[in-house]
């Protein structure tokens, strides 16, 4: 089995992970080989080869071994990894004070890791055998089917019941995915994916998938974000919050029960109770002072909560675009989308469709869409735009704004994030990365405001 590359998978790894702070030790037994090819050296001594898997928390941060074992004379080697969290950590081989090779390991409790490679063309030798990697390998094989049919339907050539029937399809593969190798990182992001394809559309399939698997602690966060998500629309907000209550009696760790209580937070946020979601949120402070993440994302919502919560009026802002004016002020009267992103945001393009669609139906609602990016490069803007053939609302030049300047009185934490805004200039919601999907609640609740009697 060839080795997964560490940028592949690290970033949807770190979204399930990224608020662990659990502080016990865990262990996995690490062991294998490497040699050296008789054109490099045909003394058959394969010692000094060493194997280091480190964490390191930022770029800023000194790196913590986690894991340091050299070949002997016939090029094995063993040994034991002392972690705290099961993820992805970078694995680096060396010999004679040079790095050769860097590849993404997972390590998870009482796993067994076996390594094999030659150098040196150790990106193509070297092979990894455990549960983890195994399960993450079936993963990657479907992921990489999907992304080929996502890219038909991108290009438009999939659409209608064969989409419908395809996302149907995929979904039950991730499923299949989650159900043979349950309990790996594999199978928790397939899980994910499964549900994720059926939003929108087969909310009750969904549903059903969710309900599934509610009382398992590690997949207790896809009922507190998609069943959340689409229960506040259906049902309600009280009905939510005791569903929520249902998900924070079913977990059975610390990291599953405060993502619930993010959700309820930030579910109460989005239903405009800011006053009983800053209670909660001075709760879940003092509930977790020292877990990092946790305190983070609650400087992150305090925030939003203090001064752009549902009903705030949106911070002012201004731009020009051949002449014409587009502002905070100039737009009162029309209700609006903001969007802040970088344009190359895979995520962002992932959406853009979307927001074509979404302009094109409700303009005749007055609804429109501003873009201000955070690129640097006018060309990069203009190039995003003419590949599309068509630029439909106004767009920001690049640079129109100081960029760190726009990030903190927006409050913008992961991209693409969204404001939308109504007739008054007020916020009815942040979105958020994938919260998008729930827009259109948001846009109704505008027409709702415009056809209310005053």
């Amino acid at each position: 089995m060839k080795i997964y590359k560490l940028t592949a998978i690290l970033l949807l790894i770190s979204a399930l992970i990224g608020c662990s702070g659990n502080d016990e030790f865990k262990t996995a037994f690490i062991e294998g080989s490497f040699s050296v090819a008789d054109s490099i050296d045909s003394s058959r001594d394969f010692s000094g080869i060493g194997l280091t898997i480190v964490k390191r928390d930022s770029s800023n941060a000194d790196a913590d071994t986690l894991f340091h074992q050299v070949t002997d004379s016939t090029g094995k080697f063993r040994g034991e990894a002392r972690f705290k969290d099961r993820r992805q950590y970078s694995a680096l081989i060396s010999r004679n004070e040079r790095n050769l090779a860097r590849f993404g390991l997972i390590l998870a409790d009482r796993d067994t890791i076996k390594i094999r490679g030659e150098l040196p063309n150790l990106e193509n030798s070297i092979e990894v055998e455990s549960r983890e990697h195994n399960a993450m390998e079936v993963f990657q094989r479907i992921n990489r089917g999907f992304q080929r049919v996502a890219a038909f339907a991108q290009a438009g050539r999939l659409t209608g019941d064969s989409l419908n029937t395809e996302l149907n399809k995929w979904s039950n593969l991730y499923w299949e995915v989650y159900q043979n190798h349950e309990g790996t990182l594999a199978s928790q992001m397939a899980a994910s994916e499964s549900v994720r394809l059926l939003q929108g559309w087969n909310d009750e399939a969904m549903m059903s998938k969710i309900r599934s698997v509610q009382d398992k602690d590690e997949l207790v966060s896809l009922g507190a974000t998609y069943g959340k998500s689409y229960l506040a629309g259906e049902k309600g907000l009280d009905y939510t919050l005791q569903y929520l209550d249902t998900l924070q009696n079913n977990s059975n760790s610390q990291d599953s029960e405060m993502r619930v209580t993010m959700e309820r937070i930030k579910l109460l946020y989005d239903s405009a109770r800011v006053e009983q979601a800053k209670q909660l949120l001075l709760q879940f402070e003092q509930s977790y002072p020292e877990n990092r993440n946790a305190q983070s994302w609650a400087e992150a919502i305090s925030y939003d909560l203090n001064y752009l919560s549902p009903g705030d009026t949106i911070p002012s802002f201004s731009f020009e675009v051949n002449g014409n004016t587009f502002s905070r002020d100039s737009l009162m009267g029309t209700p609006y989308i903001l969007e802040i992103t970088t344009l190359a945001n895979r995520l962002y393009q992932d959406q853009y469709d979307r927001t074509v669609a979404i302009h094109s139906l409700y303009k005749n609602f007055g609804l429109q869409v501003i873009t201000i990016p955070l690129d640097n490069s006018q060309v990069t803007v203009d190039a995003f735009f003419e590949a599309r053939g068509i630029k439909p609302w106004p767009v920001a030049p690049a640079q129109a704004f100081e960029r760190q300047e726009l990030l903190e009185l927006f409050n913008v934490r992961v991209i693409p994030t969204r404001f939308l805004i109504d007739r008054q200039g007020r916020i009815i919601r942040k979105y958020v990365g994938r919260e998008y999907t729930d827009v259109i609640q948001g846009i109704q609740t505008i027409i709702k405001q415009d056809n209310s009697p005053s």
